[in-house]
């Protein structure tokens, strides 16, 4: 039951926002009375909590799982796993985007003060300085800021899927699809990765200096 009314309360989130969203709707969307939330919540704070706790959290923590092999050695390779997981995450959790967009990045959001304490800033370092070490090596495009790397694979995938209910009304625009999405984000960030032209030469460069000392 409790796992029922978790569902019910993070749908209705996504799609009317928090403020918007009564613990009666979210009984009533669970096909139980609304004391039954209350048994379960206590209050709407509390399950502010179990939402973030229990289901954004661990969306993180899944994005976030450590890799092994040869994806941890490609850079290229390490930003595909993440866009997957990504995809991934979102299709199990369809009402994370517009949640996400909604009430953690909106200022004012309701879940925005919570999340930032729960932010994988350990992760997001150690990303970073792995696209760092390959910028380096000249392996991934040196124009490229590291840290803000996570940040636009995030958008990209994200907002897409968080308004894709106002493309679809607009006349003339095709419906955003998920398969399409993730070969469009997925090919914009090969792109941006690969070394520009220039990069090879200074690398050409560097080693004829090394050869010739």
């Amino acid at each position: 039951m409790r796992e029922r009314l978790l569902a019910s309360a993070t749908q209705l989130f996504g799609e009317q926002g928090i403020a918007a969203t009564t613990m009666a709707q979210i009984a009533e969307a669970a096909g139980v009375t609304s004391a039954m939330v209350h048994y379960y919540f206590t209050n709407r704070e509390k399950l502010l909590d179990a939402v973030v706790d229990e289901r954004i959290a661990r969306s993180i923590a899944f994005v976030w799982e450590s890799v092994e092999g040869d994806i941890a050695q490609d850079p290229r390779a390490l930003v595909e796993e993440l866009v997957a997981r990504l995809f991934e995450v979102t299709s199990r959790m369809p009402w994370l985007p517009p949640l996400w967009l909604r009430e953690i990045v909106n200022e004012g959001g309701l879940l925005r003060e919570r999340m930032l304490k729960r932010l994988p800033i350990e992760q997001l370092q150690r990303f970073a300085a792995r696209i760092g070490e390959a910028q380096r090596d000249g392996s991934v495009n040196a124009e490229l800021e590291a840290p803000l790397l996570f940040i636009s694979i995030l958008a990209l995938v994200m907002l897409p899927l968080a308004t894709s209910k106002i493309w679809q009304s607009a006349r003339g625009f095709p419906k955003i699809e998920r398969e399409a999405l993730h070969r469009h984000v997925s090919a914009l960030l090969s792109a941006a990765l690969r070394p520009a032209p220039q990069d090879k030469r200074v690398r050409r460069a560097a080693g004829r200096k090394e050869d010739a000392s």
